[in-house]
């Protein structure tokens, strides 16, 4: 790992650990620090928050009639591996619905205790486990491991796109898949003008982002390590957008600016306001990419 991919590495660790217990609090989903998405059929704010966890439900081997994604070994459990897994949301609704074992790492050390306990409490600390990890350097005993893993709004954290879909593709199975729901750059948004591309990089400074792609450049970034895309997924029109306290932020944060606010809590509030105003301006996108491993 460069320096200067370390230097990043820690920078989202501070992020996640100063922020996690606010987005914990001030959030809609409890766990779930992710965004809710009011799908077609999606009913409920708990429904919403856990629409995308439907989706990697829907991609287990126990729901697939093709032989490629069938476990390993008759009658081992599917095995799923959140990379990126903050306080293990996610996993915990992954193993409350299905018979499966579970990984999670997350860079924060908070986030991994956080994690640990929340899982103990629901009686799934014997098949999920959630450690202390970069997804960037994943540990050895994952290799080969994965029918499923994912990242929900964890990809763009990392400085290395290629170092991301190496290590992916190190931690899946032959046929298994990955999914990748996160923000991408639309087509217009590299040639977007300074006052656009001005709110782009308060989003990124703001949220620590360090891939933000095309959907194409994903594309052949993952194929460089043998994950064929095979299906995407537009979720930006389901987005809870502009809510009233989405206004109150945006205009707080037009307030503060001529101040030159600083500090962490700051920047993210500065950023997540920059990340809506992208998404309502055409220059960002909400997607899952789903993606297949190859043989070796």
């Amino acid at each position: 790992m460069t320096s200067s991919t370390a230097a990043h590495a820690d920078l989202v660790r501070r992020y996640y650990d100063q922020n996690t217990a606010a987005f914990d609090r001030l959030g809609q989903g409890g766990a779930s620090i992710h965004r809710a998405v009011w799908a077609p059929g999606v009913r409920t704010r708990p429904e919403s928050f856990h629409y995308v966890d439907e989706l990697i439900l829907a991609a287990l081997p126990l729901h697939s009639t093709q032989p490629s994604q069938q476990p390993a070994a008759t009658g081992q459990l599917p095995t799923v591996v959140d990379l990126g897994c903050g306080l293990g949301a996610s996993l915990t609704y992954l193993a409350g619905n299905a018979p499966i074992r579970g990984e999670g790492l997350t860079i924060s050390p908070k986030q991994a205790e956080g994690a640990t306990r929340l899982l103990n409490e629901a009686g799934l600390g014997d098949r999920v486990r959630v450690r202390e990890g970069n997804y960037l350097d994943v540990p050895a005993d994952l290799h080969g491991t994965a029918d499923v893993a994912f990242s929900i709004e964890a990809f763009l954290h990392s400085p290395d796109a290629s170092g991301y879909f190496r290590e992916a593709a190190r931690v899946l199975r032959p046929g298994g898949r990955l999914m990748v729901c996160d923000d991408f750059l639309t087509p217009a948004a590299p040639d977007a003008p300074p006052a656009r591309a001005r709110r782009l990089a308060e989003f990124r400074d703001g949220w620590r982002v360090g891939s933000l792609l095309t959907v194409a450049q994903v594309q052949a970034v993952a194929a460089e390590h043998g994950l064929e895309m095979i299906q995407q997924i537009d979720l930006t029109p389901y987005l809870e957008l502009r809510r009233p306290r989405d206004r109150f932020i945006a205009a707080l944060v037009a307030a503060g600016r001529p101040l030159r606010l600083s500090g962490e809590y700051w920047k993210m509030l500065a950023g997540g306001d920059a990340l809506q105003w992208c998404l309502l301006n055409g220059l960002l996108n909400y997607r899952v990419l789903a993606f297949r491993a190859g043989a070796r």
